[in-house]
């Protein structure tokens, strides 16, 4: 993983941000100007594109926090480097020959960059680009935060921070990484200048743009669904208009795009519980962007040149064809009322595979307000000596009352570990949180080990068809499976059905033969 601190090393340091440079990347050049000139290293902030910086917000931003920035024009060859020793070229919210940034030299070059990697991109030593991430002050949050960076010695960089994240996720409402949560729940800011800063959003010319893109749709009505298409603009726009648009009879889903250099934004809506925003977004940007929210808004960036092979040159016949084959690609299963014949249905046990658990009570007092932070999402409990939580192989956490625990699990004597199989290149250690008094900890320490007692048995069959169960502890939510994974449900309640990953079932369960 790479390590901030390495750019210690360098005499000579310019920061650049992509062309017409949008609050994060202006946050994220900011907040590590911040850190090294804190180490007395020379620095410079730099972009470029058509124009100098114009947005009011943009404008509100370099005054209020005094962010040293030069424009370089787009003919201007002029090296950026002044004085002499070793130089290095951090890229924020971008990345080295793509089409949206001026090309620049130096002896070393840094990209951290929260976009899905372009083909221009060369492989470089110091390199970090997560793009399941919300915002690129996010990733430079985290990094800084790795370093022993004080962000109470600097509130501004703080603010600066959360103001790039909530830009870059339409008001928060995008936010999809458990960081980018941590970010949001964690980080001081001015609240007065965020307030000036979110008024100073939109302009009358982005109010223009949004009464010209409701002129501009393209309405499916078998689906209740509907595509606009804006003007190049911010994403908060894009968010705006959305939010008008669900509010239309008759359209349950709308996605709202426009092109900003080679990407294509989407701002996407939902307001039924059939339809999760996020998880919609997510099956839209496959191969092509990444994209991410919550269940009822979400947001995404869309490569162009990752396009090309996917389809069209028409995007929002593309998007359509997209939306509608997703409604077509599904089954929905409602656990309150189910109607399955369990005579056709093969029984499976769990194997004696350890897995974690905690009482909840041993995290914080009975009656404390939980939120359980995982990669998967949030889960709310109250802590109770009859409330245990339950971690997977793939650090999956679900909550189980004690009665079932007991019936199901033996406890052992030796701390969890996590199955090395089973992680990923994004994962993210789960935490525990005092809702009411902010206090958070990692929850694996407190994890300890459990093994079947071999009573677990399940009804369960492969699914050949993607399929949202509907579970009877999460009514407005639904857990996905995809063709491969297995639908079970619990043979001591027939309602209490979920979905098993077909490589976690494969691993922890065996069939009982007849």
């Amino acid at each position: 993983m790479f390590d901030i601190t390495q750019l210690l090393t360098y005499d000579q340091i310019v920061i650049q941000c992509h062309d017409n440079p949008d609050p994060d990347a202006i946050a994220s050049a900011f907040a590590l100007y911040k850190y090294l000139t804190e180490y007395g290293k020379k620095v410079q902030i730099v972009y470029s594109g058509i124009s100098e910086i114009k947005k009011t917000n943009l404008l509100l931003m370099i005054v209020e926090f005094k962010i040293p920035m030069r424009y370089i024009k787009n003919d201007d060859d002029t090296l950026v480097f002044e004085g002499s020793g070793k130089n290095i070229l951090i890229m924020v919210d971008c990345q080295y020959n793509a089409s949206n940034v001026k090309k620049l030299t130096a002896d070393e070059i840094v990209i951290i960059d929260h976009h899905k990697k372009n083909k221009n991109t060369p492989d470089l030593p110091l390199c970090d680009i997560r793009p399941y991430l919300g915002s690129c002050s996010t990733l430079v949050w985290h990094l800084l935060g790795n370093a022993g960076f004080d962000f109470r010695k600097y509130p501004d960089v703080g603010t600066a921070l959360f103001y790039g994240l909530y830009t870059d996720t339409t008001s928060l409402s995008e936010i999809k990484h458990p960081l980018d949560k941590d970010l949001r729940d964690t980080i001081k800011y001015d609240t007065s200048l965020m307030r000036k800063l979110r008024n100073s959003n939109l302009s009358i010319e982005d109010l223009t743009i949004a009464a010209n893109t409701l002129k501009n749709h393209v309405i499916c009505k078998n689906i209740n669904s509907a595509v606009f298409e804006a003007e190049t603009c911010d994403s908060n726009v894009l968010g705006f208009i959305s939010d008008l648009v669900l509010q239309v009879d008759n359209i349950n889903v709308c996605i709202i795009y426009c092109r900003v250099n080679n990407e294509f934004k989407l701002s996407v809506r939902s307001c039924v519980r059939e339809v999760m925003a996020n998880e919609l977004t997510e099956q839209i940007c496959h191969g092509i962007g990444s994209g991410g929210g919550h269940n009822n808004k979400a947001g995404a960036n869309i490569n162009i040149d990752l396009l090309d092979k996917f389809s069209s040159e028409n995007f929002s016949k593309f998007l359509l064809e997209r939306l509608t084959e997703y409604f077509n690609n599904y089954e929905n299963i409602y656990c309150n009322r189910l109607e399955l014949d369990t005579n056709k249905l093969d029984m499976y046990r769990k194997e004696a595979v350890p897995i974690g658990f905690v009482r909840s009570i041993d995290i914080f007092p009975a009656g404390t307000e939980l939120l359980i932070r995982t990669l998967e999402g949030d889960t709310h409990v109250t802590a109770d000596p009859d409330i245990y939580i339950m971690v997977g192989f793939d650090l999956g956490v679900w909550p189980i009352k004690h009665n079932k625990f007991k019936i199901s699990y033996h406890e052992l004597d030796i701390p969890y570990k996590q199955d090395e199989q089973f992680k990923t290149e994004n994962q993210y250690d789960p935490t525990v949180k005092d809702r009411i008094h902010g206090k958070s900890l990692s929850l694996l320490p407190h994890v300890r080990s459990c093994i079947p007692t071999g009573e677990n048995i399940i009804y369960a069959k492969k699914l050949e068809k993607r399929t949202k169960v509907f579970t009877t502890w999460n009514p407005e939510g639904y857990m996905l499976g995809d063709i491969g994974d297995y639908l079970a449900i619990r043979t001591d309640d027939l309602n209490d059905a979920y979905v098993i990953k077909e490589r976690i079932f494969n691993k922890t369960y065996a069939k009982i033969c007849n």
